[in-house]
């Protein structure tokens, strides 16, 4: 998915990252669990979040001890609603190919 600039936005890589940060209420669990570094999720975060102009997590930061938090915005999953439909979309128009 590209925005108006026809710059990169939205994929795979990002609505997984989205996905598991909704399930481990946690950037750095979630880009664990995909193999990716906490580094590398926040940049692609941070990058889709500037290109679209809309939050995709809230980030509550811990304290010396830990303790913080992360949440997938309304908008962030609405994102990823849209964005696994239209893939089942175009999955059964291309099953339909000769």
């Amino acid at each position: 998915m590209t925005n108006q600039k026809n710059q990169a936005v939205f994929g795979d890589g990002l609505a997984e990252l989205l996905e598991e940060i909704g399930k481990y209420h946690s950037i750095l669990e979630a880009s664990k669990h995909l193999g990716m570094s906490y580094r590398y999720a926040l940049h692609r975060l941070t990058l889709a979040e500037e290109r679209l102009g809309e939050s995709l997590v809230t980030r509550v930061r811990g304290g010396a001890k830990g303790g913080g938090s992360s949440e997938v915005t309304e908008f962030g999953k609405a994102l990823v609603v849209r964005y696994r439909k239209a893939q089942l979309a175009l999955d059964d128009v291309l099953k339909k190919l000769p």
